[in-house]
């Protein structure tokens, strides 16, 4: 009996609250956010009536509530619909209006441009300081009734928007090992345009040290429920501001996602990578972006089977002896951290190394039979 009257005195105080927006007049003020979470507050459409003019994009809405909200200095706003994981209510239409109440004029509409059913729409150049007014609707008169979040955000462009904010990519051995998830959400469009995909834009960007083989691959993949669903590629040699495009690619991942594998890369050495949206047209959103060397491990153990190769003594002061060094086309020296410290060609038996400081290196030895064998090594 208890749990009855809690229920109905809920459902009535529902009623009770959804009523004050339920006409434009009564719209609910939304505070503008820089993320979804920042602007979101909890609503409801149990009780609404159907007001206005029918959505655009939507003839069948029905039952709609009411939000206003100051445009930004920037222009920009998104307005976005989401569920409540206890609600019925599992699909919206979102309408934005200027003017006023009784004289509006439809800016925008969307019906499953978000999150599964729910509504999503991102305006630009709107007037700063003027007022929009938002109808959140039902999609038809059959769809059940409940709470829903809305939020009203000016999101921040990423991080890595620029070149210079480029995010750090460490070197897995497949794409999970390497994967980060990442977004474009508000990115600007900076630098050279890709070869690939004149139409390219909005892009972000990583950079990743070459690994000892010479080889990586980078690779995007979807992420299910994001709106981004078409990427591009591009690889850069030099430094920001002065780069040279390596490579480019537009389909070869899956689905519309992209792939790159390169090889012959110098080992230690940056790479600077631009991840774009195919075009205008395709949405933005969250992402994976990974840094791979499938075949560092399988080198390495072709290079161990093929090539009984020591180097010795290890640990080292200043002198180190490689056996079977005929078969070694050149050595390169790293440091710890993948950095490439000297590249030694047609080296000698016994290689001089005095100049080091003291630490642990990784001597990558490249094989006249195009494999590679990397050693550890201790200079004391």
């Amino acid at each position: 009996m208890k749990k009855n009257l809690l229920f109905c005195l809920s459902f009535l105080a529902a009623i009770f609250v959804n009523a004050q927006n339920d006409n434009c007049s009564g719209a609910t003020t939304l505070s503008v956010g820089t993320s979804f979470a920042s602007g979101a507050v909890t609503s409801t459409n149990v009780g609404a009536t159907t007001d206005g003019t029918i959505a655009s994009c939507d003839s069948d809405a029905a039952e709609n509530v009411w939000f206003k909200v100051v445009v930004p200095a920037s222009g920009k706003l998104t307005i976005e619909t989401r569920e409540v994981s206890t609600s019925l209510f599992d699909d919206s239409v979102l309408t934005v209006y200027s003017g006023a109440c009784g004289t509006l004029t439809e800016v925008d509409c969307d019906d499953d441009g978000g999150q599964g059913t729910f509504s999503l729409l991102s305006l630009t150049g709107q007037t700063p300081g003027t007022t929009l007014y938002i109808s959140v609707w039902k999609y038809d008169s059959t769809v059940d009734s409940g709470q829903f979040q809305i939020s009203a955000y000016d999101p921040l462009p990423p991080a890595n928007d620029n070149c210079s904010g480029a995010i750090t990519l460490t070197v897995g051995t497949n794409f999970a090992t390497g994967a980060i998830t990442s977004t474009n959400l508000v990115a600007s469009t900076d630098g050279t345009v890709p070869s690939c995909s004149a139409d390219a834009v909005e892009n972000v960007w990583y950079k990743v040290i070459v690994p000892p083989s010479g080889n990586l691959t980078i690779e995007t993949q979807e992420i299910s429920g994001s709106q981004f669903d078409d990427s591009v590629l591009t690889v850069y040699s030099g430094s920001c501001g002065s780069l040279t495009q390596v490579a480019c690619d537009d389909d070869s991942g899956a689905g519309l996602f992209s792939l790159l594998t390169l090889t012959g890369q110098t080992p230690g050495s940056t790479l600077y990578i631009s991840a774009w949206k195919y075009d205008s047209g395709t949405g933005s959103g969250e992402f994976k972006i990974s840094a791979y060397d499938s075949s560092s491990l399988s080198t390495s153990e072709v290079a161990e089977n093929k090539n009984n190769i020591k180097v010795s003594p290890n640990p080292f002061t200043d002198l180190i002896t490689i056996s079977h060094v005929s078969d070694v086309k050149s050595v390169a020296v790293l440091d710890v951290s993948g950095k490439l410290i000297k590249t030694i060609e047609k080296p000698s038996s016994s290689l001089y190394l005095g100049d080091l400081k003291d630490g642990i290196y990784l001597l990558t030895l490249k094989m006249n039979d195009g494999t590679v064998k990397t050693i550890k090594t201790i200079k004391k």
